[in-house]
């Protein structure tokens, strides 16, 4: 009988050990989540032939919704927000601009185009003043000096985005931005 009964609490013993450790799932490895870009692109042709006939808001919400579709590192994600940007603009949303700008800085900087992406902080801040939301255009504009600052540009890529940027006289935090 003790042998039985030794065996039993060994059985559970193992049991116990076993149920605190994580399930054979959980310890493998797990594949990145894969972005489809054909519905993407799908999306991305509907936009352009909405530009074409003239709908331009629906196609910078279509545009945007294709960049979503897109890995953050991807290029033409970057395009679609601009597209956007540019469209939203010119149907007079000029939230929607600003913020599909910023997002487009966003996606530049995740493919580490510096220079793309300060150019986008700064139309993207351009907006906000036109806005006159000064908050917006300090934050936007000083994220473009920031980036201007870096050792990895060139000296014409700093110079062209550094140009674009004015600090107003006697006012440290704000700032001018030029087209």
């Amino acid at each position: 009988m003790n042998a039985s009964l030794a065996s039993r609490i060994t059985a559970a013993m193992v049991l116990f050990a076993t149920a605190g450790l994580p399930s054979a799932a959980a310890g493998q490895y797990r594949l990145p989540t894969i972005v489809s870009s054909v519905k993407a692109d799908s999306l991305h042709e509907v936009a352009a032939k909405m530009v074409a006939d003239g709908r331009w808001r629906d196609a910078a919400r279509v545009y945007r919704k294709s960049a979503e579709f897109r890995a953050m590192e991807d290029s033409i994600g970057y395009q679609c927000l601009t597209s956007a940007a540019a469209l939203a603009y010119a149907s007079g949303d000029r939230s929607a601009a600003r913020g599909d700008m910023a997002h487009a800085a966003e996606r530049a900087l995740a493919r580490g185009d510096l220079r793309a992406a300060a150019l986008s902080y700064l139309d993207a801040a351009w907006i906000a003043q036109e806005q006159q939301k000064p908050n917006q255009v300090w934050e936007l504009g000083h994220r473009a000096e920031i980036l201007a600052a870096s050792p990895l540009l060139s000296q014409s890529d700093r110079g062209a985005i550094l140009q674009r940027i004015e600090r107003a006289p006697g006012a440290s935090q704000q700032l001018v931005i030029g087209r």
